[in-house]
């Protein structure tokens, strides 16, 4: 680009701004949040062995918050609080509203569910159930972003190949005269 061009700045100036739209901009969707998915299966985790461990909901939410840390133990604590004082879905639907997803909303009124209703095995795998599936959606997407960031390294790639094409051609043009 820089050799067909005749100011060297302006084909310096489209490179930098091809590489930040290539690679920068996909990135910024994923920084918005400060509670991920991530999180909360890996705190949950701990809520999920214990209560597979003979626990109640409440001690088993009290071994997630052990296990958490940073803005999420702020959160999960908050909601631990708010739960002895009260007793509705409230603390648990503004809880899952940090995430801003569906199965955490879900797992949230199941786990209030668990409460009201007692871990018996119906309710105890509707919990499983979806935990699972959130687990599995995850790792579809994490999957995914791998696959999209391989995909823009390949194109970069492309983009490195067709320069250095259009540079050898421009320099076999000038060399036989062409230009």
């Amino acid at each position: 680009m820089g050799y067909f061009t005749t100011d060297y700045l302006i084909a310096i100036f489209m490179s930098i701004t091809g590489f930040l739209l290539i690679f920068l901009i996909p990135n910024r969707k994923r920084q918005r949040s400060n509670l991920t998915v991530h999180d909360f299966i890996n705190v949950f985790t701990h809520f999920r062995v214990a209560l597979e461990s003979q626990a109640n909901i409440y001690q088993s939410l009290v071994a997630a918050l052990h296990g958490s840390d940073g803005h999420l133990y702020e959160e999960l604590e908050k909601m631990v609080n708010a739960i002895g004082q009260n007793h509705t879905v409230t603390p648990y639907i503004s809880f899952a509203k940090g995430f801003n997803h569906r199965f955490i909303t879900h797992i949230m009124i199941n786990i209030y569910m668990l409460v009201n209703h007692g871990t018996d095995s119906k309710h105890l795998w509707q919990f499983n159930y979806l935990f699972e599936t959130l687990v599995k959606e995850h790792h579809e997407e994490q999957i995914a972003l791998h696959e999209s960031s391989y995909e823009r390294f390949n194109m970069s790639l492309f983009l490195g190949t067709a320069v250095m094409m259009f540079t050898l051609m421009g320099s076999v043009m000038t060399m036989l005269g062409g230009f």
